[in-house]
């Protein structure tokens, strides 16, 4: 059976995001689409259809996080459900570097690690008071099958590291929140998806690259502490 929920999405002005505002705004839920640039996200919003609320939120930024947890705590009072997306990649692979297999800089993983996994950590922290204890409840990190430590490959570095931190983060969550209430925390791949960062030559569609998403939020299956890509898990 159906049920409307509060979603809040970081990073939803493009991409993942973006689509999945798209799509669950349009099955009924109430989204609310953050992104750091909020003329952007003004303008995201406009042409989406169902009941989507914009706001500012840079979680790399203290007081930006504060602003929203406020706005969370005066508006909205509850979340059902919290989808960690914002995220980027700083990898910049160049002649010089090439056969390096830590080409990327100290200073590039640093940045990557703040947004990718501090980021989530640092939302999710504020969040968490607010986050519904009445019904289930849902945490959503997406993360990149670049991160899985079982099939680790080469390049990318910081992305890589930041994703499979991303990933420990989920399971933490999972094993501290597992037992003593029914939020359910749970790592996504997307895939290789056409967006940005992703690329046009990527072998996936927006539409395809949220199905894990909204299968998590509309169907409620009862996993926790798994990493998942469309409609099944997969190793960490």
């Amino acid at each position: 059976m159906f049920r409307e929920k509060t979603i809040v999405v970081t990073g939803a002005n493009r991409g993942i995001g973006f689509e999945a505002v798209k799509q669950l705004a349009a099955s009924g839920h109430t989204v609310v689409l953050t992104a750091r640039d909020e003329v952007k996200g003004k303008a995201a919003a406009d042409i989406l259809e169902g009941d989507v609320i914009v706001h500012q939120l840079d979680v790399t930024d203290e007081r930006s996080i504060r602003r929203f947890t406020d706005f969370v705590q005066d508006e909205l009072m509850a979340v059902d459900v919290l989808i960690n997306n914002a995220g980027s990649s700083f990898d910049k692979r160049s002649e010089q570097t090439a056969g390096n297999p830590l080409y990327t800089s100290v200073e590039m993983l640093r940045k990557t690690l703040e947004v990718n996994l501090v980021g989530a950590y640092a939302l999710t922290r504020e969040l968490l008071p607010y986050i519904t204890r009445e019904n289930r409840a849902d945490i959503i990190n997406v993360s990149s099958g670049m991160g899985a430590l079982t099939d680790m490959g080469t390049g990318s570095p910081a992305y890589r590291i930041s994703k499979a931190a991303l990933n420990a983060l989920t399971v933490f969550l999972h094993a501290e929140l597992s037992s003593n209430t029914q939020i359910h925390v749970n790592s996504i791949c997307p895939g290789w998806v056409r967006t940005a960062l992703g690329g046009a030559n990527a072998s996936r569609s927006l539409e395809e690259g949220v199905q894990g998403i909204l299968w998590i939020v509309n169907e409620e299956p009862e996993l926790s502490g798994k990493f998942i890509r469309d409609r099944s898990t997969i190793d960490f």
